[in-house]
């Protein structure tokens, strides 16, 4: 970890850096089902034993051992080390270091400093303007559509004058250059010269970032005139798709899942009833950076677009594109057309809510689209769409989701089970999707590193755990508050891996979280690639807390063992134990015997 880059802007780089792109960049890589395989550019194979891992953004090659997340793999590659690797994936991505000796990147990073600052007082212009009388209008507007004092003030919601120039001259006579200005996106140069406003008789909606920094701005009109909304371009500062509206709050609001809809008095509704953890997606079609961020906060995402825009093929690939990353999808629906924002303000928070319950998973949502495409009253439309239900199924990851969705397809379309499976195999030996969705789980190997196996000592047993543990930890924030007080127990953790525990537990306490490829942020080439073999081998659970909590038991029963013997050794040393000692250590022998009973 570099001493002059903060966490949050490496973990930036690593987020906006997609793994599968930047390893495209140098092997040629084949999907095999939720995994891409190709020859290891580190050494000679001529059979593919290099890995990516999309969900988990890491790589790991089971030739020569090399393994981490893109830094550690851009740092291989390019022979270069961890903050040399850090630049280059950052100069892919056109974000700026704050620090660094390079005038190029100081320029940029004054910049952004600088476009900050702007939005900052153009933020306080707009929301003054609001409160203003040229604003009684549009604050008559946000009342009638039911928003509070409080939320304008929490999200910063203003009013930008109907004037060409208002938010240009403020801004001028607080000392900021026109270049400057021009560069925050919020001024646009005229055609005879001089500069006008962007933004004019709109509601203003300041955009955040995670860091509350205000980067862009919203701007919907009053009436029914078009475009009905416009929003900062792309600077410096600001770019949509790798932010989420409201995501400032929602990440802080202790919940497993976060709710995805389209528009900013979407969001402001639905916080204001008390649905906190709802975010904007600034467009329509999610975005890979976007999917990582809220893998990153939450374990569950719930799509709520408008019924218009739900079906379309832009936003199914959405969908993709988050399943594919890992994330649990839902998509929820609202009658009669309406969006989130009427029907929170028609029918209450708890209506709300109790659809929110009923959202569907990603397969079930897809299969209602295939039946209002298909005809299944028939013998070629019911095959037909077996087909497609077989398609969709043959990339479900979880074994047990998969056979539940099975038996309620047969039942439903009275097909046996087994002739959805030979459909679903077909699929699977076509070469286009791996099978390991039909395989035993591996909680047995996984764990088999804390029982008696042949030359391995009790130590390395020991930190392979540790290991599978923090690896567990990071897949899975949520197991933390089950099993905190035990991982807290000082000694619990070896030297090595407590600092990794510790970090988990500092992020998850303070809702940031920890995701495996950040976790490998922390660590070098050599440990990074220890790791990756774990998150890719040891770390396919059906249930990690079940999974956790053996280890633990492992773990315990390992220490246990290890205090047996030395006591015996101990014991056995006559000469130089005491008498009052001897009468200890039995007791001490006693109790731990009664306890390694109770574990089997």
């Amino acid at each position: 970890m570099s001493k002059h880059i903060p966490e949050e802007i490496i973990e930036e780089i690593r987020l906006s850096n997609d793994i599968v792109e930047v390893v495209s960049e140098y092997v040629r890589l084949e999907q095999k089902g939720r995994l891409y395989f190709g020859l290891c550019p580190f050494h000679k194979e001529k059979t593919p034993s290099f890995s990516v891992t999309p969900s988990m953004q890491i790589f790991k090659c089971f030739g020569c051992g090399k393994g981490g997340n893109v830094i550690h793999f851009i740092s291989a590659i390019e022979n270069l080390d961890f903050i040399e690797a850090v630049k280059f994936l950052a100069d892919r991505a056109k974000i700026q270091i704050p620090e660094g000796d390079d005038k190029k990147e100081k320029d940029r990073a004054r910049l952004r400093s600088k476009i900050l600052q702007i939005n900052r007082e153009a933020a306080r212009f707009f929301f003054d303007m609001l409160h203003s009388q040229a604003g009684n209008r549009a604050l008559r507007y946000l009342a009638e559509r039911g928003i509070e004092e409080k939320t304008i003030r929490r999200f910063g919601l203003g009013y930008s004058p109907p004037e060409w120039d208002a938010l240009y001259n403020h801004l001028r006579e607080k000392g900021y250059d026109p270049e400057i200005i021009a560069k925050s996106g919020l001024i646009l140069p005229g055609k005879k010269g001089g500069y006008y406003d962007r933004f004019r008789d709109r509601i203003i909606f300041p955009i955040f970032d995670v860091r509350s920094n205000i980067i862009g701005f919203g701007g919907r009109v009053l009436d029914s005139s078009l475009p009905k909304y416009i929003n900062s371009p792309e600077t410096e500062a600001y770019q949509k798709g790798r932010n989420l509206y409201a995501l400032n709050f929602a990440k802080n609001s202790s919940q497993k899942s976060v709710l995805v809809v389209e528009g900013y008095m979407d969001v402001i509704s639905l916080h204001q009833g008390g649905i906190i953890n709802a975010v904007a997606s600034l467009g329509t079609a999610l975005t890979e950076n976007q999917g990582r961020l809220l893998k990153k906060y939450f374990d569950e995402i719930i799509i709520c677009y408008d019924s218009d825009t739900a079906g379309k093929s832009a936003t199914i690939r959405g969908l993709d594109l988050l399943s594919e990353l890992g994330c649990n999808v839902r998509v929820m629906t609202i009658p009669e057309g309406k969006d989130p924002d009427d029907f929170i303000r028609n029918n209450g928070t708890e209506a709300f809510l109790k659809l929110m319950d009923r959202a569907d998973s990603l397969i079930e949502y897809k299969v209602k689209l295939l039946k209002n495409e298909i005809d299944t009253t028939t013998i070629e439309g019911k095959v037909a769409f077996i087909g497609k239900i077989a398609d969709l199924l043959a990339r479900v990851g979880n074994r047990v989701q998969m056979e539940m969705y099975i038996k309620k397809l047969s039942a439903e379309y009275e097909v046996s089970e087994e002739a959805v499976y030979s459909e679903i195999l077909k699929r699977l030996d076509s070469g286009n999707r791996m099978k390991p969705v039909l395989q035993v789980p591996k909680e047995e190997r996984a764990l088999h590193a804390g029982g008696q196996t042949t030359g391995v000592s009790g130590e390395d047993r020991l930190l392979e755990l540790e290991r599978i543990l923090v690896c567990l930890l990071c897949i899975d924030n949520n197991i933390y508050k089950h099993i905190k007080d035990i991982i807290r127990m000082p000694g619990f953790f070896s030297d090595e891996t407590a600092p990794l525990a510790q970090k988990a537990a500092e992020r998850i306490e303070e809702g940031r979280g920890l995701v495996p490829a950040e976790l490998l942020n922390f660590l070098d080439g050599k440990n990074a690639a220890a790791f990756s073999e774990i998150l890719e081998k040891e770390c396919n659970f059906e249930d990690n807390l079940k999974a956790a909590m053996d280890i633990i038991k492992k773990m315990e029963i390992i220490k246990l063992d290890k205090r047996k013997q030395e006591i015996l050794k101990m014991l056995g040393d006559k000469n130089s134990t005491k008498e009052r000692d001897v009468v200890k250590l039995t007791q001490e022998l006693n109790a731990l015997i009664l306890r390694r009973k109770k574990l089997n």
